[in-house]
């Protein structure tokens, strides 16, 4: 399995990223991960779910891009096609990491044996002087922005947890040839607990700013005929004909 290693404007002087490598990773996720400051936008252009972290079972607060695994149908000839791009999406292959040099700090990191990577062609990392390119220097800001909202997402996934708020589901397909499909693991807000909730824990949600995210989580489940639209575009050959949402009774949310 590879690790990260600190990204190094001497070590990697001659790295390159591949001109494709951004759509190519953008195609193949069918999760993309967002914090909370992005649901607002986010939802915009997706649905968005909660999901559980395969690794350690914690909370991921991500935008539903394809019905199938590896794809993502907001990727079309190559390019990006949505009026927002997640900034997991537009940090790549940049990532965070513990810095090795100094305790409670942290640095950019890089996969070296990534794809995204060349050292024949592409845009260079870094100039002759051992200068960020103008990608390099974006993602770096984005991934220092980005430690304050992994703990305020955190947050708010708690606290949603906490007042049961999250709720599971499966998503049902019916397609053309009569075939179905169901999607499992993805959870959604439970409009039904908070329309429940006093209004002292609904002035506390809403002095913490969750409140707007939580219905514009709501709302972005309209996006799924959006999703479901670029999919029948793409695959004319089976379409969806129906989708459902049911509650998940084999799951629960904790």
């Amino acid at each position: 399995m590879s690790t990260l290693v600190e990204l190094s404007n001497t070590v990697h002087k001659d790295l390159k990223l591949r001109e494709s490598c951004l759509a190519e990773f953008a195609a193949s996720q069918q999760l993309m991960r967002l914090r909370v400051p992005e649901v607002g936008k986010a939802a915009t252009n997706f649905p968005l779910f909660f999901s559980r972290n395969q690794q350690d079972g914690s909370w991921v607060l991500s935008a539903l891009g394809s019905f199938e695994p590896m794809q993502n149908v907001f990727v079309e000839q190559g390019r990006w096609n949505a009026i927002y791009q997640p900034v997991s999406l537009q940090t790549y292959p940049f990532y965070l990491m513990q810095s090795p040099k100094l305790e409670n700090s942290y640095t950019i990191g890089i996969l070296e044996t990534s794809e995204a990577f060349s050292k024949d062609s592409g845009e260079a990392i870094f100039d002759s002087a051992g200068r960020a390119s103008m990608h390099l220097s974006k993602a770096k800001n984005l991934l220092e922005a980005s430690i304050k909202q992994d703990i305020d997402t955190y947050r708010f996934m708690k606290e949603t947890e906490s007042l049961g708020l999250i709720k599971p589901i499966d998503l049902q397909l019916v397609f053309e040839d009569g075939n179905t499909q169901n999607i499992a693991g993805l959870c959604t807000i439970d409009e039904d607990k908070l329309q429940s909730l006093t209004a002292e824990k609904m002035s506390a949600l809403n002095d913490s700013g969750y409140l707007i995210a939580i219905h514009a989580m709501l709302l972005s489940i309209y996006q799924l005929n959006l999703l479901l639209r670029k999919h029948n575009k793409r695959n004319t050959h089976n379409k969806i004909t129906q989708l459902k949402i049911e509650v998940a009774k084999d799951r629960v949310a904790s």
